[in-house]
Order: C-alpha cells, then sequence, then structure tokens
C-alpha cells in the first residue's frame, strides 16, 4: 500500500519533467541561449572535443617507455640454462622531447577547435538573425494585411450604402490576396532559417521564435586596430604560431636518435662443470653464476637525419602559411569593415529619407482619398510603399547585422564584448 503512493509520485514527477522540458524547447529563445546550447551540447561541439581527447591519447602512445624483456635460454649440448632480464635505458632523453612535441599537439588541436567552433558560431549567429529578420517581416505583411482588412471593411460598409464602387472593395481585396502570399513566403523564410538553426543545436531542441535586434549600434574601430585585434585573437593564426612550436620540438626529439639507448641485462646462468676429482676424473657439479651483458645500437643507418630534414621542411612550411594567412587577416578585415561601413552608411541615409517623408506621405494620402480626390488606387499605392519602404529598411538592417557578424568572423572575436566564447 506504501509504495502505490510513490509510484504515482515518480509517474507525476516524469510527466512534469517532460512537460518542463517541452515548455523550455518552445520558447522563445535569444541569441545568447542559442549559442551556449550549441557551444554545449550540439553534436559539432562534442565531435570537435573527441578530437582534442584523441590528439592527447595518441600524444601520450609516443612518449611510453619500452617494456622489460624477460628471457629463458637452454642449451642441448652440455647443461646450460640462462634467466635473464633486459631493459632498454633511454639515456638520450628524446622521450622528454616527444612529452613536449605531445603537449605541442593537444594544444594545436585545442585552437584548432577553437577556430573551427567560431567559424561554426558565426554561422549560427547569421541563421538567427535571418530568423529574427524573417520573424519581422511577417509582423510587417501582417501589420499590413490588417491595415488593408480595415479599408476593405469600410469599402464593403460603403459599397452596401451605395457610397463606394464595387471595384474600390474589389482592389482592396486583391491587396490583400498578394498581401497573404507574401506572408506565407515569409513564413517560409522563418522555416528555412529554423531548419539551418536546428543544425546547430542538439536533437529535441525546439526553436519555434527567437528573440533579438537587428540594428547594431557599435561603430567599428579602425583597421589597425582590427588587424592587431585579429592576429591575438585569430584560432587559426595562433594554430599556425602552435604549429611552429610542434616541429622545433620535433626536430630536437629526431635530433636525439644520434644519442644510441643502452640495453642492460642481468640474470642468472646454471651450468654442469666437471669436478675433475675422485674416482671419475669427468664427474661434473651444477653452479650458477651470474650474467650480465650490455648492447649498444649503433646510428649507422637511422640517426635521425631524415626525421630533421623533414620537420625543418614543415618549419618553412607553416611559416608560409603563417605568413599567407597574416596577409589574408590584413586585407579580409579591411574589406569586411569597408562592407559594414558601406551598409550602415546606406542604411543611415535611407532611414533619415524614411523618417521624414514616408509617414507624411501615408498622412496626406489618406486625408486626400477621405476628401474625394485621389481614388483607391493612390491610397492603396501609398500604403505599398510604404510597406516596401519599411521592408526595404528590414533587409537594409539585416544586411549591416549580417556585415557585422563577418567582420567578428574576420577579426575572432566579438567586438561587442559580449556573448558566450568556445
Amino acid at each position: 500500500m506504501s509504495s502505490h503512493p510513490k509510484w504515482v509520485a515518480w509517474v507525476t514527477a516524469a510527466f512534469a519533467g517532460a512537460a518542463m522540458s517541452t515548455a523550455q524547447d518552445q520558447r522563445e529563445w535569444s541569441e545568447s541561449q542559442i549559442v551556449e546550447r550549441f557551444l554545449t551540447l550540439s553534436p559539432q561541439a562534442q565531435e570537435l572535443r573527441a578530437r582534442v581527447s584523441l590528439t592527447e591519447a595518441e600524444a601520450k602512445t609516443r612518449t611510453v617507455y619500452p617494456n622489460p624483456l624477460v628471457s629463458y635460454t637452454r642449451e642441448g649440448a652440455g647443461y646450460n640454462e640462462f634467466f635473464e632480464a633486459s631493459q632498454t635505458l633511454p639515456l638520450n632523453r628524446r622521450v622528454r622531447y616527444l612529452r613536449e612535441a605531445g603537449a605541442a599537439s593537444v594544444a594545436v588541436a585545442s585552437t584548432s577547435r577553437e577556430a573551427v567552433l567560431w567559424s561554426l558560431r558565426s554561422d549560427l549567429r547569421q541563421a538567427f538573425y535571418r530568423m529574427v529578420a524573417a520573424q519581422e517581416r511577417v509582423r510587417l505583411l501582417a501589420a499590413g494585411v490588417n491595415e488593408v482588412e480595415q479599408l476593405t471593411g469600410v469599402l464593403r460598409q460603403r459599397e452596401r450604402e451605395g457610397e463606394g464602387s464595387r471595384y474600390d472593395r474589389m482592389r482592396a481585396e486583391r491587396e490583400i490576396a498578394e498581401l497573404r502570399a507574401d506572408v506565407v513566403t515569409a513564413n517560409a523564410l522563418i522555416a528555412a532559417a529554423r531548419a539551418r538553426i536546428s543544425e546547430f543545436v542538439p536533437d529535441g531542441t525546439q526553436v519555434q521564435s527567437v528573440r533579438g535586434t537587428l540594428p547594431v549600434a557599435m561603430d567599428p574601430p579602425s583597421a589597425e586596430e582590427l588587424r592587431t585585434r585579429a592576429m591575438e585573437a585569430r584560432a587559426d593564426y595562433r594554430t599556425e604560431q602552435k604549429i611552429l612550436t610542434r616541429y622545433q620540438i620535433e626536430e630536437q626529439a629526431a635530433r636525439r636518435l644520434r644519442i644510441p639507448n643502452p640495453e642492460v641485462g642481468a640474470g642468472l646462468k646454471r651450468a654442469a662443470v666437471i669436478a675433475g676429482s675422485g674416482l671419475n676424473p669427468f664427474s661434473s657439479t651444477t653452479q650458477t653464476g651470474l650474467v650480465f651483458n650490455l648492447a649498444v645500437p649503433l646510428p649507422v643507418f637511422n640517426s635521425g637525419r631524415y626525421e630533421v630534414a623533414r620537420y625543418q621542411a614543415e618549419q618553412e612550411q607553416s611559416k608560409a602559411r603563417a605568413a599567407v594567412l597574416a596577409r589574408r587577416i590584413q586585407t579580409e578585415s579591411q574589406g569586411a569593415r569597408d562592407v559594414l561601413a558601406i551598409r550602415r552608411e546606406a542604411l543611415a541615409a535611407y532611414q533619415h529619407e524614411l523618417e521624414s517623408a514616408g509617414i507624411e506621405l501615408t498622412r496626406i494620402t489618406r486625408v486626400a482619398y477621405e476628401e474625394g480626390e485621389v481614388g483607391i488606387l493612390e491610397l492603396l499605392d501609398s500604403l505599398r510603399v510604404t510597406r516596401l519602404a519599411n521592408l526595404r529598411l528590414l533587409d537594409m538592417q539585416a544586411g549591416v547585422r549580417e556585415a557585422f557578424i563577418e567582420l567578428e568572423r574576420v577579426v575572432g572575436v566579438e567586438l561587442t564584448g559580449e556573448g558566450v566564447r568556445p
């Protein structure tokens, strides 16, 4: 009897937890929440963390000391037995350099993970703000539908009272049909952006709507400051520097192959020894003695010179890649800053014109229509022009936001100092 209430409580708690989880998945997501979920739970982040763990495990396999060798030998000609144990002594200290090279390779994998995560994070942010723009587009179009529907209601009433024409009412209804088709298209944009976001979040995450602001208030730093920040923050550039350090350590480890590691062994020997005493001069006894051996490999064929030449070539290649990347960072940061500046300037000019003339144009047309000076076509055209202007403004704001995200991708750090880092 006492277990029944507990069972009911467990089932109730499980269903409540599932409901809370579903409600959490279906809430309105902000940019920081989406990014944090991507960095902590996404398959991409887990796979990149596994790469670092794999590199660390592989690095440890290179620093393992050789196993000791135990041997037993018995000779049939006479009686001889050998019990020996041998061990290679790592006197050339190559393992120390291999350990340092392993730590450097793990650092390379870690910074490479940061570079990939930063690029994926920028893609996710662009998809997020595309969904924000698509939602705002739907809102503007839905507001346009409501506005024209209110006008259509007035036209229907005027038509019933004999003060309006059937053409005016049908023309307004046609405008509503066009707007509803635009809403469907905008909803398709939301679905596409939602599908793109779903690629970056774990399974079961329901991103029904997002919450964000498209306008960018921050002015970008100068091109020289952007280049300096990028050289310090770009994970791919730091990766090239760490790769160069690793190859330098690998070269030192290869040079240690010129110093051989001796192999020492010790053990016991049991053998039959002729005694030469008593009635039988050929009698023998078994004696036991110590055995010691020393073997030193001669670095004749493999002295490490080919490995040294290889890692020297790798260093030259790494330096060349770093120089190419530094040049690309400079040009990309300058180009991204120019694109952002051009789009912001165009947005500011268009927004100023829209604020000064757009609202006034709609008001004048409405007054003129009510006074009979213009027809329904002029009124609908005025509403359409205002609506298209707002949509154009939305597209330009979204373009500025995407240009700003692209600039942050190039620089390798958030310029606003906010957000979730990898």
